[in-house]
């Protein structure tokens, strides 16, 4: 049975200690060098009372578990059910069981976090239970590194860097990390502003990269396998539960002289080239893999989740944030073909920069109104928990 299957199984079988357990815990883009002082902290609301999750048959309803962080990028859950949150200035925060954040940070990492880069993804090692390892995505210079800390009690230790020589720029620097069903570690990396290095076989930029665990519980930087390339500015992944496909969203060119969007929604296969720069957008051209959905205006697509608990009519569903759209999408899939394509709360909390589903079967959100790009209201940047309507 495959990580996805056996949390679609426990999350059914556990749903129930979400009323008492989890009200709010939990899987870019743009200023200054690391280090403020730690944000502001809110206290989650009570989660609904009775077993399971309480559902609007029309409507998701949303609450904000925690305010005051500062462009937070990635939510990944511990296996306890806390969760941690990178801050693209450089800072890991924790979030309790009850939807408590943590007025210090866990770990302060240095980092270069000009225009999109910085501190971006976080993944939970699959053996976390016995060795305690966590990962993070990281700019420093002119580079994007994958490193791997150890987490003592409430500190992140920093151990090994695994990964070195992802190329970094100002912009399209991907940054988004996840464990596979297969055990491997995935890493989607943009081509930072240089459109070639997309089709440089030699070069990590435009990827979707992985690494085997001898390679990301080693002790030195390897240099992990290209998945697949021709990709712009990859920003969100998941693998759809049933299939085990690996679908992804991708930032298209727009704004300047050039076309106006042109986002993407991807079926990554091995080996698969995605066209970037020889084509994009609704473009077809034999040996290149064509987007599943494109969006002619642009959303800024990034981080997104399938939705794996029973009893929503969300249920099998992808929902991705959306930067310039402002929104949650949900994206309908039957087989390898989109069926439904919409907005949800758009225009209602701003930028939206990853969602994931947590432990307690809801959908945990970030926004990014903090970034140099959005209108920050009193309050941001928040977490947000996301219950999806009834089936």
């Amino acid at each position: 049975m495959t990580p996805r299957a056996r949390r679609a199984v426990a999350l059914a079988a556990t749903v129930w200690l979400a009323a008492s357990a989890l009200a709010g815990c939990g899987g870019g883009a743009d200023p200054a060098r690391t280090a403020a002082s730690a944000p502001p902290t809110t206290a989650a609301p009570t989660a609904p009372a009775t077993p399971g999750l309480a559902r609007n048959p029309g409507a998701p309803s949303v609450t904000t578990i925690a305010r005051g962080l500062e462009v937070p990028w990635e939510i990944a859950f511990l296996p306890d059910r806390r969760a941690l949150i990178t801050e693209r200035p450089g800072r890991v925060r924790l979030l309790s069981r009850d939807g408590t954040l943590a007025p210090a940070p866990v770990a302060e990492v240095e980092v270069t976090a000009d225009g999109e880069g910085g501190l971006l993804g976080l993944a939970i090692d699959p053996r976390f239970t016995r060795n305690r390892f966590v990962y993070l995505y990281r700019t420093r210079g002119e580079r994007n590194e994958v490193v791997r800390y150890r987490m003592d009690g409430t500190r992140l230790r920093e151990q090994a860097t695994i990964v070195d020589s992802i190329p970094a720029g100002s912009v399209h620097d991907g940054g988004r990390i996840h464990f596979g069903a297969d055990g491997w570690l995935y890493i989607s990396t943009g081509e930072a502003g240089r459109p070639e290095l997309a089709q440089d076989r030699g070069s990590l930029g435009g990827k979707f990269l992985r690494l085997a665990p001898a390679a990301y519980r080693g002790s030195r930087a390897v240099r992990p396998q290209v998945f697949s390339f021709g990709h712009r500015n990859p920003q969100g992944f998941d693998w759809q539960p049933g299939t085990g496909r690996l679908v992804a969203t991708e930032h298209g060119p727009s704004g300047g002289d050039g076309p106006r969007g042109f986002d993407e929604v991807n079926i990554v296969r091995q080996g698969g080239n995605y066209g970037w720069p020889e084509v994009f957008g609704e473009e077809r051209r034999a040996g290149l893999v064509s987007p599943v959905a494109v969006y002619e205006d642009a959303i800024a697509p990034s981080g997104g989740s399938f939705v794996s608990l029973p009893g929503s009519s969300w249920t099998g569903d992808f929902i991705f944030g959306a930067l310039v759209g402002e929104q949650l999408r949900r994206v309908c899939f039957e087989e390898a073909r989109v069926t439904c394509d919409e907005p949800v709360l758009e225009g209602e909390f701003g930028r939206l920069r990853t969602v994931v589903e947590g432990p307690d079967g809801a959908l945990y959100a970030l926004t990014s109104n903090r970034d140099g790009r959005g209108s920050e209201s009193e309050g941001d940047d928040r977490v947000l928990r996301v219950v999806p309507p009834a089936g």
